[in-house]
């Protein structure tokens, strides 16, 4: 009961700091208070009420305590976090990263420094033992199973894992793409054999990169298929392309789709989920000339409303009389869903809808999550 009755406070001062004036006597109070408590950084990231200087932030945060607790040391986010300001809410998380940091480059000097910013009646001054103890300054007497876990998990061998990191980053430096492709690859399924969620993750940055820098990611493709299976690899490739090449990302979506349709456990809602994201996608390209494009995305819906027919015969896959690709999609998804931004974004279509229509459909849009990452929670000492 104390724990809930603690997370129901914190709810609330954290709503109240959201709403408060930057810079005002409440909004400091309310700041300091938060810092020593904040242990759940899904709860900012999931509010509407926070800016986009402050979301950037926490996802900033996430992928450094991500990257520094699994060894994976990526100097891009770390760079990120030099932009973070000493009076940001989430200045105990930045410290706690750079002690760790600073214990696997065995600067102890520099990790007791960062350690003693965070307060003591923080949550996250418990780390602290953890970390003395790794360093051999004190010793824990009794350890839970998820400290034991988070000490395994620090000092575990990575030498392999950095050293191919090293090369990717070179790769990528100078450009060799065949170094880059080859080397990812192989990261990828030595990370599948233990670590199913992170390689997931790092296949989306593989074959986002790969589609950034114009390399070819057939390999990679490949590879997510063996490991991954055809629904979870197409659904993994969307959203890694979704920025550059949005057209294919979303033969991609409906390939994934089609895929899970001829399972026999997928729901309504499921298919739902997955046609909001279609029809998301459909609103942002609209149109295209390329007419092999539109060949095969067509022969893609025919072969989902078929699938679609075949598992939910009570819902009308009827779309009316339109041959427009990106309208049938958008119409498919009014059919399995009564979300009223589906009605939005197939209004965004029509040529005569208003500006602030079809910006409020954006807007909309932007607020889905296509990732699977589960928020940030401190629950290693529950």
């Amino acid at each position: 009961m104390k724990r809930e009755t603690i997370k129901t406070k914190n709810d609330q001062s954290l709503k109240k700091f959201l709403s408060s004036s930057p810079g005002s006597s409440e909004y400091i109070t309310l700041r300091n208070e938060l810092k020593r408590h904040l242990t759940d950084l899904g709860s900012l990231e999931q509010s509407d009420l926070v800016s986009e200087e402050l979301r950037e932030e926490v996802h900033t945060i996430s992928d450094a305590f991500e990257a520094i607790t699994n060894g994976m040391y990526n100097p891009e986010v770390f760079s990120s976090m030099t932009a973070i300001p000493d009076n940001s809410l989430l200045d105990f998380w930045r410290e706690l990263i750079y002690a760790i940091k600073a214990f696997y480059e065995k600067n102890y000097a520099e990790m007791e420094n960062r350690l003693e910013k965070i307060e003591s009646d923080s949550p996250l001054s418990l780390f602290k033992s953890l970390l003395y103890h790794l360093t051999g300054k004190s010793s824990l007497e009794n350890t839970n199973s998820r400290q034991k876990a988070f000490i395994d998990n620090i000092i575990k061998d990575r030498s392999f894992i950095r050293s191919v990191i090293e090369q990717i980053i070179e790769s990528l430096e100078y450009e060799m793409e065949d170094l880059f492709l080859e080397t990812t690859d192989l990261l990828l399924q030595d990370l599948n054999r233990n670590y199913k969620e992170t390689a997931g993750r790092f296949a989306i940055w593989s074959i986002e990169t790969a589609s950034r820098y114009k390399y070819s990611p057939t390999n990679l493709i490949a590879t997510c298929r063996k490991l991954f299976g055809n629904t979870q690899a197409y659904r993994l490739i969307a959203i890694a392309i979704s920025n550059e090449e949005p057209d294919i990302s979303l033969l991609f979506w409906i390939q994934s789709l089609i895929s899970r349709l001829k399972s026999v456990d997928i729901t309504i809602h499921e298919t739902a989920a997955y046609l909001t994201i279609i029809s998301r996608s459909a609103v942002k390209i609209k149109n295209s000339s390329d007419n092999f494009y539109l060949e095969s995305l067509a022969g893609l819906i025919k072969s989902m409303k078929y699938e679609m027919d075949n598992k939910f015969t009570d819902i009308s896959s009827n779309t009316g009389v339109s041959d427009d690709p990106f309208e049938i999609l958008i119409h498919l998804s009014t059919n399995y869903s009564s979300l009223e931004e589906n009605r939005i974004r197939f209004a965004a279509l029509d040529t005569n809808t208003s500006s602030r229509d079809a910006k409020s459909c954006v807007s909309t849009a932007d607020k889905l999550k296509t990732g699977s990452n589960e928020p940030l929670q401190l629950s290693l000492f529950d």
